[in-house]
């Protein structure tokens, strides 16, 4: 009777290792996504919250040019890699930049994306992009 439960035990074993190898890679590839996403929506919010610093900054400022608007974008988007950060400004010319024109600002940059799976979904970059408009007083 003794050897049966040896021999019941050693088959369970092997039953979860079965199950572990079936199981893992999902929930690896739902870990990747996991970060995946949060790496977007970081950036998601910090192009968001540049975009804004600038427009607003420029709309209380007169005569403000386009490199004063992507100096902002630079100062409140820090930690990302300023020569990937696109910023475009609608009016483009500072001579149009008068009160009560809305000024938009628009920052994109692109997420290199690193989980194998979600690369061959998504566009890889996969570009982030956030537009702020506000009218210049």
């Amino acid at each position: 009777m003794i050897k049966q439960v040896k021999n019941f035990n050693r088959n369970q074993r092997g039953q979860t290792l079965v199950e572990l190898a079936l199981i893992l890679p999902i929930l690896i590839i739902l870990l990747m996504g996991t970060i995946e996403f949060g790496r977007i929506f970081f950036t998601y919010l910090t192009v968001t919250h540049a975009s804004r610093e600038a427009a607003r900054s420029t709309v209380i400022a007169t005569g403000k040019d386009d490199a004063y608007i992507r100096n902002k974008v630079l100062e409140a988007a820090s930690w990302l890699t300023p020569a990937d950060l696109k910023v475009d400004v609608t009016p483009s010319s500072p001579d149009n930049r008068t009160s009560g024109v809305p000024l938009t600002v628009t920052v994109s940059y692109p997420v290199q994306l690193y989980t194998p799976v979600l690369s061959n979904v998504l566009t890889n970059p996969f570009t982030v992009k956030a537009q702020t408009t506000m009218r210049i007083e």
